[in-house]
């Protein structure tokens, strides 16, 4: 199944949705000059939605790090939801559930940011 994303920008965060299979080198290249727009367009929330990713290997892992990374160089921060099991094992296994915040839904998400944003 052919990779595909898809960006939702909301007022103050921005909800990526990954679908099909990302286990490519060069599937990401355009994701990640979007994700680079936004951020100059400060938009430093997002919320990664994997619900819709079949499989996952170390390229895969390696954007959800990049977007965790600049939104995190920009002052902002990366949740991922929609976690299948497989995926999730993955997550696990390479220990990134230390690394990254994870959510059960887009709602639980977004409220992650809500009391981020309060810290300020």
């Amino acid at each position: 199944m052919e990779f595909k994303y898809s960006i939702d920008k909301k007022k103050k965060h921005v909800v990526v949705k990954l679908s099909g299979n990302l286990i490519g080198e060069n599937q990401t290249t355009a994701l990640l000059e979007d994700i680079n727009d936004h951020i100059i367009d400060d938009f430093i929330y997002y919320v990664v939605d994997l619900s819709g990713l079949n499989h996952m290997n170390s390229n895969g892992l390696n954007i959800l790090i990049n977007i965790l990374t600049k939104s995190r160089n920009a002052g902002g921060e990366t949740v991922i939801t929609g976690l299948s099991e497989k995926i999730n094992k993955l997550i696990v296994i390479t220990k990134l559930n230390t690394v990254f915040s994870i959510a059960d839904n887009l709602e639980e998400a977004v409220g992650m940011f809500k009391k981020e944003e309060s810290w300020l």
